[in-house]
């Protein structure tokens, strides 16, 4: 997650001229009719792919989101997780989580972005239940009042269900992880424990909806 952003001028013309002079300027109209032009394309390519994949109805959308506020102790917590995938198959698909965690406490804040992608295996199905597999990796950093550029690493499998509600509906959930993690201090002491092995712990139970095209 980019923290600051650098604009960088590709003429040095935008230094020192007024906006209605350096509007007049043909080489800057130019570029700007290019940006324009290439901003278009990328748009316009980037609604064709998703117009495709929906269209073949392979691609689903969805996540998780959730909030808390506990007067007593001044604590907040939010966290915001959407996903998008594509079904390669009946058995296989696809897929990245992004993911974002706020959390303040007696006037000291924490951000958590975080990254996921994976690839979903479906072992069995029952009736609308179907029990799935995933192996992937995530990484997740911290920044703000508690954090000292802490972070997460981990990579591993995430066993789980999914529950079709209709045909385009689905509840998903997941239970648990094994596999390897590297957790910083920050995160170590909230309970993310660094380490190799199995985790059932409610912290590694999460619920969410899917929206199939």
């Amino acid at each position: 997650m980019l923290k600051k952003v650098a604009i960088v001028t590709l003429n040095p013309y935008f230094c020192n001229a007024k906006r209605g002079s350096a509007l007049r300027n043909p080489n800057v109209k130019l570029i700007i009719q290019k940006t324009h032009t290439v901003m278009k394309k990328l748009f316009l390519t980037f609604a064709f792919a998703v117009s495709a994949l929906a269209m073949n109805a392979q691609l689903y959308v969805g996540g998780e989101v959730g909030a808390w506020r506990n007067w007593d102790d001044n604590h907040t917590s939010f966290n915001i997780a959407p996903e998008v995938g594509y079904n390669l198959s009946d058995k296989w698909a696809v897929g990245l989580e992004i993911g974002y965690n706020y959390e303040y406490q007696q006037g000291q804040d924490l951000n958590i972005f975080g990254l996921a992608p994976y690839a979903r295996y479906t072992f069995a199905n029952f009736g609308p239940v179907n029990l799935f597999l995933d192996g992937g990796l995530g990484y997740y950093k911290a920044d703000g009042d508690l954090a000292n550029d802490d972070s997460i690493f981990e990579v591993g499998l995430k066993p789980g269900l999914s529950v079709n509600l209709t045909d385009k509906l689905s509840f998903v959930s997941h239970v648990g992880f094994l596999g390897y993690r590297d957790a910083d201090a920050i995160f170590r002491a909230v309970g993310v424990e660094s380490g190799l092995g199995f985790d059932l712990s409610g912290q590694a139970l999460t619920f969410g909806l899917y929206y199939n095209f």
